[in-house]
């Protein structure tokens, strides 16, 4: 599929990462936990690509339906500027300067945050409905072993917050879930439908699928391949996924074989 080798690393060092989760683990926060019951309302994941300029009529009539939407990094802004206050929000990525997201958190929202995110990112939070969300980074399983008092869910299998919204989708119960935004791939020269300037100049590749050429950052291509295994494991648990816009994640959900992951 991919036509370069990739090369895909973590933005912030696996200690400072487990710094955040022992102060994160400190704080009087909820922790994420499973909802043993299936969620019947269907689930709308948002994230920032090109496409979604194009496809928020879709997202916004299902919104309107009674659809729950799930926005993450720089769409919960976006989403309240067009008119949508996200029920939750999914945040991974441990840099300070991802605070600039959280510029204008809503009380209705639910914030699924990382325990690996910087303190910067809970303080924004203070007063705010926050789920702790635990992931495998070094360190974690040993730091969190001995906890007794509360859920320990240890999140793994993916590398980018689109993942990880689907997984806790799923974890919540939703059987059909949404994909909005999330192209995996570049729209002329574009990497997002807003201005996000630590996405300008990274290193772009070519990827194809079925002959069709993308261009993607290796984060990108990756996201992708997480793509395809969690779908497939997805599709076994009668979780329908449908991927809604354009780019390499639509191309590569074309070319699955299985029934349960389609394009409306």
């Amino acid at each position: 599929m991919v036509e370069a080798v990739l090369d895909v690393v973590g933005n912030t060092s696996p200690g400072v990462m487990l710094g955040n989760v022992e102060l994160s683990c400190k704080r009087q926060l909820s922790w994420f936990d499973f909802d043993t019951e299936p969620n019947e309302e269907s689930i709308c994941i948002v994230g920032g690509a090109p496409s979604l300029a194009d496809s928020f009529p879709q997202l916004k009539a299902r919104y309107q339906n009674g659809a729950k939407v799930w926005s993450m990094n720089g769409t919960y802004d976006w989403l309240i500027e067009h008119g949508i206050v996200p029920d939750g929000h999914v945040m991974l990525d441990a840099r300070p300067e991802n605070v600039r997201f959280l510029q204008h958190p809503r009380k209705e929202t639910q914030f699924y945050i990382a325990s690996q995110c910087d303190p910067c990112i809970f303080d924004a939070l203070e007063g705010f409905n926050v789920d702790l969300v635990h992931v495998q980074t070094e360190g974690v399983y040993e730091y969190l072993e001995n906890e007794k008092d509360r859920p320990v869910h240890l999140m793994g299998g993916f590398t980018t917050v689109g993942m990880l919204a689907m997984i806790l989708a799923k974890l919540k119960g939703y059987r059909r879930i949404y994909l909005f935004g999330m192209d995996s791939s570049y729209s002329d020269d574009k990497h997002h439908v807003y201005k996000q300037e630590s996405n300008d100049g990274e290193n772009i590749i070519t990827a194809t699928i079925h002959e069709q050429k993308f261009q993607a950052a290796p984060w990108m291509c990756q996201q992708v391949k997480d793509f395809q295994n969690i779908a497939r494991e997805f599709a076994e648990e009668d979780v329908v996924i449908e991927v809604c816009g354009s780019g390499l994640l639509y191309a590569m959900a074309k070319a699955m074989t299985f029934p349960l992951t389609q394009r409306i």
